[in-house]
């Protein structure tokens, strides 16, 4: 099974999903889009695509005119009922590929916030495993709205579309549940002046990865597992 990877930062940022695809034995091909390469033009030679998040918005082409060729491969892969998982950035692009609206330039979000899985989501191959309010790491201020015809499975204390499934296998999860504690601090130490955006992030941001990380992580590979099954 190959399962495409499409990154947006200069270093990997796929975490315990990549993690959690590499034991299942799992080929990753990824495309490095900040370092140009090109979009594959078509799905047929991959079982699912995973959009990771960037610093960029949804809606940025002008800056990153691969996400009009993005955008256009996710509605391939649909058509193609293949599994498509989007995280952050990358749910927001799928809720843009099926003509929901963006939000851009919102509250900072960031840290771990509570997560509360809806009624749908009880039912969901892949969601039911969120069974209660669980805290998950946010790292954002763009959002959205859901496209036509999602189903809502999850929301937020500050931003109300946190989860959503499209048909069979595309899900879009607005939470980064694939990232560790040392993942986030090497993005914070290449982000410039992040500290003016979240200033006192050091006094706690280490105790909450110490007491959410490990189920953060235990959910992420549930999810891809079950995810995966669906290929």
């Amino acid at each position: 099974m190959r399962i495409l990877v499409v990154e947006h930062h200069d270093q990997s940022s796929v975490g315990v999903i990549g993690e959690t695809l590499h034991r299942m034995g799992i080929e990753t091909p990824t495309v490095w889009c900040e370092f140009g390469e090109p979009v594959p033009e078509s799905q047929r030679d991959y079982d699912g695509i995973v959009i990771l998040g960037g610093n960029m918005s949804a809606v940025d082409d002008e800056t990153h005119p691969y996400l009009r060729r993005l955008t256009g491969l996710i509605r391939e892969f649909v058509d193609a009922d293949k599994p498509v998982l989007g995280v952050c950035l990358g749910s927001q692009l799928i809720a843009r590929a099926f003509g929901a609206e963006a939000h851009i330039g919102g509250p900072m979000e960031f840290g771990f916030h509570l997560v509360t899985p809806t009624l749908e989501a009880e039912s969901d191959p892949v969601m039911r495993h969120l069974e209660r309010p669980q805290p998950l790491f946010q790292w954002h201020t763009d959002h959205y709205t859901l496209p036509e015809g999602a189903e809502h499975l999850a929301v937020g204390e500050n931003y109300e579309n946190q989860a959503y499934r499209l048909g069979r296998a595309t899900y879009g999860m607005q939470f980064h549940f694939e990232v560790t504690e040392a993942q986030v601090q090497s993005q914070i130490d290449s982000t410039p002046d992040f500290r003016d955006l979240v200033p006192d992030y050091d006094e706690w941001l280490p105790r909450q990865f110490q007491l959410h990380e490990k189920a953060s992580n235990t959910f992420c590979r549930n999810v891809v597992r079950d995810w995966v099954a669906l290929a």
